[in-house]
């Protein structure tokens, strides 16, 4: 039997994903397992479906409208078992998600270990297991949060997720995971989640393009002193051919 995980969720006006969340859910939790959900000031308060309410496996919390990263630092506070998976409230997790996830957890148990989705076009290019450099991310960000796993020791050693950024959240915490905790990122070339790929859908697509872009330059800049001088010229010629002016 896998080791047990903390399933990490956090919501915030997500009604039109509750049904196939709760779903999935059911699905994926293991008889060891635990889930966590924070409701982030919803306007209908998350509560769980019937089926689910003798579920003493599942806490939901609802401190009110405290912002995403502070929604996912209460969740890991709370998380009874160390190992941690985030889910996301409009993904869905396979089933066999946390038995990939275990392994490489145990094989790599400093790492952030992330699955690539159905709808990733270039899943099948790489081997089942690859490292990604964090200066990979400063091209382009091909991580999907909904399917990292890690051991909560990560997430103490370099303070937890960023409580005042507007967005790029993610972001941040896997560079500060590098240059700072000193883990690796690790991309399992199986697909093991289903996103939704309507932006209307998703919460950051109500970021105005300016403040994203803001704080993905502030984001990058920020933890870019920590890496090889070396790959800067790599990436921009990585980024001219991929705007064909090369």
């Amino acid at each position: 039997m896998r080791k047990p995980f903390t399933i990490i969720t956090t919501v915030h006006n997500g009604d039109a994903h509750l049904v196939d969340y709760f779903d999935n859910l059911a699905s994926i939790l293991g008889p060891n397992d635990h889930a966590v959900i924070v409701d982030d000031g919803s306007e209908n308060p998350v509560a769980l479906p019937d089926r689910l309410q003798d579920k003493t496996t599942i806490t939901v919390l609802h401190p009110g409208r405290i912002g995403r990263g502070a929604a996912l630092n209460l969740a890991l506070e709370n998380s009874p078992i160390d190992l941690i998976a985030i889910q996301d409230i409009d993904d869905a997790s396979h089933p066999d998600r946390f038995d990939h996830q275990a392994k490489h957890l145990t094989d790599h148990p400093g790492g952030l270990v992330f699955a690539t989705a159905t709808s990733d076009p270039w899943r099948a290019r790489f081997g089942h297991l690859q490292h990604i450099p964090a200066a990979r991310l400063y091209f382009a960000n091909p991580l999907h949060h909904s399917s990292l796993a890690m051991h909560r020791s990560v997430w103490e050693r370099i303070g937890g997720y960023d409580t005042d950024l507007p967005c790029c959240i993610d972001l941040d915490f896997y560079l500060r995971a590098v240059t700072v905790g000193q883990a690796r990122i690790w991309r399992i070339g199986t697909p093991l989640i289903t996103r939704t790929l309507d932006p209307q859908s998703r919460y950051f697509s109500r970021i105005s393009a300016d403040i994203y872009q803001q704080t993905l330059a502030m984001v990058l800049d920020r933890h870019r002193m920590h890496l090889p001088r070396s790959i800067w010229p790599l990436l921009g010629k990585l980024r001219r051919l991929s705007r064909g002016t090369l």
